[in-house]
């Protein structure tokens, strides 16, 4: 079973909320063609809701609660994932900023059948000149009682003509326990995966549009087509 992850995307506007000094807290709301986290759609394909409540303050501190729906079919019946996260983002210099913190992932109505669905992981990202981040994600048990895991990744952002912006990331992702050798596909050693992507966004009306493209390198398995290469469009809108 898959899980999405903070995502990316919770990480990344978290830090950028724990850094603006005017406000104290924003909702979000998000239009998805497909819910995917680091290359594996979680929503098997279908569009879907997503929203986030995010509070922060000037010192750098931030918490907030993110949702969206999911394919219950593919996660033990649920049809939600509520997640959770806390943490600190700040400066080393004016051109090295960084990101702390805590997710907690929940899967309300999940029929875990032996196997913990909701689970926790730490993360940490070091950002340079705001446009290139790398970022690591440690859980000391990944979704699906599979142990220890860690998850790396790497983004780099690219300002375009018109305000539009060209975002490139690829992300490794790897039990460090044994007897996950068929987590991610159905071959012995198949414990960890890679994935990558593009993104193209613009902001147009007080609305953030984004079309991607994604892609993993997992092949041979049982997960259907979930993780197969896609386009994604997402249509959001922040209040503060």
């Amino acid at each position: 079973m898959f899980k999405k992850a903070v995502s990316t995307a919770i990480i990344a506007s978290s830090a950028t909320f724990a850094l603006q000094a005017h406000a104290d807290v924003s909702a979000t709301v998000t239009l998805v063609s497909d819910y995917v986290y680091n290359g594996v759609s979680s929503t098997d394909g279908d569009p879907t809701l997503q929203g986030s409540v995010d509070w922060y303050n000037d010192a750098g501190f931030y918490a907030g609660v993110w949702a969206s729906g999911l394919d219950k079919d593919s996660y033990s019946s649920a049809e939600v994932e509520i997640d959770y996260y806390a943490g600190y983002a700040g400066s080393i210099n004016d051109d090295f900023g960084y990101d702390l913190g805590y997710a907690f992932y929940t899967y309300p109505g999940a029929d875990d059948a032996g196997a913990e669905s909701d689970y926790g992981e730490l993360y940490g990202s070091v950002t340079y000149k705001e446009n290139t981040t790398a970022k690591v994600l440690y859980s000391d048990n990944y979704f699906g009682d599979a142990g220890n895991s860690v998850i790396v990744s790497l983004s780099h952002t690219i300002n375009l003509p018109e305000d539009f912006s060209l975002t490139l990331e690829a992300a490794h992702t790897k039990l460090l326990e044994d007897g996950g050798d068929y987590y991610f596909g159905s071959k012995v050693n198949d414990d960890s995966y890679s994935n990558w992507g593009v993104s193209v966004a613009k902001s147009v009306a007080g609305f953030d549009l984004s079309l991607g493209y994604t892609d993993t390198d997992i092949e041979d398995n049982y997960w259907g087509d979930t993780t197969d290469a896609r386009a994604v469009f997402s249509i959001s809108r922040t209040f503060e």
